[in-house]
């Protein structure tokens, strides 16, 4: 009875992340017993995933990037003058734009994106019996599919949040030189003042996780879905839903291990 109320407990808690957890541990036991093996192969579906994650999706983050940073500094503006004028300024931008708002905004947008189509394609193609074909070919999908997604989600997640930011903080100095005519040579002065390694290093964090998480739980999906084309739908919601989730999570505990740190 005992055992019977914890592996429930168990399945409904923990079930899920640890089905995750193990399945990207087999990609990566995967991709450490092919390498290099095929890597010209893999390096193709690696570009591939980053010109429709990254390259694609930099024309609306510049325009997200954009009204996000007039956004920010318009609200922000109304108290600036009584709590410190430019001098909050930095610290404010620091804290809004680079630790939180857009690495969980671009996230966001990526699972909507980009993380459907992972799922998507990749319960075509078993679907289709093209996974039962390259392993009959002794081509391992998990290294050829699955770990090429995800380091080009990677790559590509970062480097959109990081040109997504610069233009958010760029705009931002314009509309505020606009508002209250502090000018954008002191607004970069007092961002970077308070921008620091720490700052960063959470940045670059949250970017990397989000990017394993997304990738892996859609490729999870991807790769669970039955024999009927007619299941494909229900595994990209499942596959979002929990994209959602477990990225909303692991922005909490960052924020959290955070709060502790300082």
């Amino acid at each position: 009875m005992i055992k019977v109320f914890f592996e429930n407990l168990f399945n409904r808690y923990l079930g899920k992340p640890y089905n995750y957890i193990s399945f990207l541990v087999v990609v990566i036991d995967s991709t450490i017993n092919n390498f290099p093996k095929g890597i010209k192969a893999v390096e193709r579906v690696t570009l591939k995933q980053i010109y429709f994650t990254g390259i694609e999706a930099v024309k609306i983050t510049l325009q997200i990037g954009f009204f996000m940073g007039i956004v920010v500094i318009t609200q922000i503006t109304s108290f600036i003058k009584g709590l410190g004028g430019i001098n909050l300024v930095g610290k404010i931008i620091t804290i809004a734009i680079v630790r939180e708002i857009f690495p969980l905004l671009i996230a966001v947008i990526m699972i909507a994106r980009s993380g459907t189509a992972i799922t998507s394609e990749l319960a075509l193609m078993k679907i289709n019996n093209e996974i039962k074909t390259l392993r009959i070919l002794n081509i391992d999908p998990l290294y050829y599919l699955i770990f090429a997604r995800i380091l080009g989600f990677v790559i590509s997640i970062t480097v959109v949040t990081v040109i997504g930011t610069a233009t958010a903080i760029l705009s931002g100095s314009l509309t505020i030189y606009l508002i209250q005519k502090i000018s954008v040579s002191d607004f970069f002065e007092y961002f970077f003042i308070n921008l620091n390694i720490f700052d960063v290093t959470l940045f670059l964090l949250k970017c990397f996780f989000f990017g394993i998480v997304i990738s892996t739980i859609c490729s999870f999906y991807g790769l669970s879905v039955g024999k009927s084309p007619t299941e494909i739908p229900q595994v990209s919601t499942k596959a979002v839903m929990s994209s959602f989730f477990y990225v909303f999570l692991i922005n909490v505990i960052l924020d959290f291990m955070v709060l502790i740190w300082q």
